[in-house]
């Protein structure tokens, strides 16, 4: 049985009109940019008010540390990292690093612990692992916790050769499980190209573009970098809050 879903209506605005409350970010596959994705929107929203950016489940991760994409988005949204979440060592599927490990990953625990970590006061965004069909448990995948939670999903995808078909079928299987698409995020673009086609594929949808950030920009905290994305991200998919009620960065 599904654990009860998270309601976005429940987790309250901070008073602005961001039309998410909640979000999951997936991907067409690994490595296409999701972390640097959901970080940078985390920074950009955190100018209207509390954001939570989690990781439920990573894999690949050294022992003793809470791991590289937890750590970028805790500091991105700028709250502690929360204990708890499942950290697997072996750099491949989380079920199958699982069963290397003799861990059980349980759908109902992992979506406990989402739902013990939403910023009810803002907004709270939830970065999957791997690609949408992804093995995390015996018998489920990420498509699985994204459904139990029940919100909108962005996609994230690679732009590269290919991107098309895998965005394509990653937005057919997010709306065969009952879900809301909320839009497309191109990574390492630098062409117009894929992205115009897929809009024309995908005319309903807000599909955007972002060229590959440079985390060590000079002086710049990076929070500062991943803002400054984020705040074009938000802008070009019409998702810009109208309150801005935000600290300065530090310097």
């Amino acid at each position: 049985m599904s654990p009860q879903a998270v309601n976005p209506q429940a987790v309250a605005l901070w008073g602005g009109d961001w039309p998410w409350r909640a979000m999951f970010v997936s991907g067409t596959d690994t490595e296409v940019g999701k972390t640097v994705t959901t970080a940078c929107l985390a920074a950009a929203l955190r100018n209207y008010g509390p954001v939570r950016a989690l990781k439920p489940v990573a894999s690949g991760v050294q022992a003793g540390t809470e791991g590289e994409d937890a750590t970028l988005l805790a500091g991105a949204a700028g709250h502690p990292i929360p204990s708890g979440s499942v950290k697997l060592r072996a750099p491949r599927s989380p079920a199958r690093a699982a069963r290397e490990e003799g861990v059980v990953v349980d759908l109902q625990t992992v979506a406990d612990w989402v739902a013990a970590n939403v910023e009810r006061g803002g907004a709270t965004l939830v970065e999957g692992v791997g690609g949408w069909e992804v093995p995390v448990g015996v018998s489920w995948r990420v498509a699985d916790l994204a459904e139990s939670l029940g919100w909108p999903v962005l996609v994230v995808a690679s732009d590269r050769l290919g991107v098309i078909n895998h965005t394509l079928l990653t937005v057919a299987a997010v709306r065969l499980r009952g879900l809301r698409v909320a839009g497309v995020v191109l990574t390492r673009s630098d062409s117009d190209g894929n992205r115009e086609d897929l809009r024309a594929l995908l005319p309903d949808l807000p599909i955007v573009s972002m060229a590959t950030l440079e985390l060590s920009a000079g002086n710049r905290p990076l929070v500062e970098v991943l803002a400054e994305a984020g705040a074009a991200l938000l802008r070009d998919l019409s998702w810009e809050p109208s309150t801005r009620s935000g600290p300065d960065y530090p310097a």
